[in-house]
């Protein structure tokens, strides 16, 4: 299914069968592949990158892949382009400031009415270093 090296593209179908795992599957391959790629992907928008608010969370969407980023941009007609941010980068300075400001992660959304996996940046940071 998906792959187990670093691909710069996904097919078609590699990604139809990603967008249909279950929100533990979603999550478990944002952990296990942006661990692998040194990246994670986000998508930012005119106005700074995309979120989700909520009436008590706010909450920033993240992809292990462009092209699985780039299918949410494109399923849900979210003005935005996909960005990625290396691992390092995103583990030692936009973890702790997601931390302080209380924005939860959102591990690979696909759909709004699809149930999506939520973490605390604290947790994320704890599965990418392992412990």
């Amino acid at each position: 299914m998906f792959p187990e090296t670093i691909a710069d593209k996904l097919s078609d179908t590699v990604i139809e069968q990603a967008m249909k795992l279950s929100a533990e599957e979603r999550q478990e391959l944002v952990v296990s592949y942006v661990a692998k790629a040194k990246e994670i992907w986000m998508i930012q928008g005119s106005e700074g990158f995309v979120m989700f608010e909520g009436s008590e969370s706010v909450q920033l969407p993240v992809f292990p892949h462009r092209d699985l980023a780039q299918k949410f941009v494109d399923i849900n007609e979210i003005e935005g382009q996909c960005v990625s941010v290396e691992l390092a980068e995103f583990t030692e300075t936009w973890l702790p400031g997601l931390t302080k400001n209380g924005v939860e992660l959102v591990m690979f959304p696909t759909t709004s009415d699809v149930e999506n996996l939520v973490m605390t940046a604290e947790d994320l940071a704890a599965e990418l270093s392992g412990n």
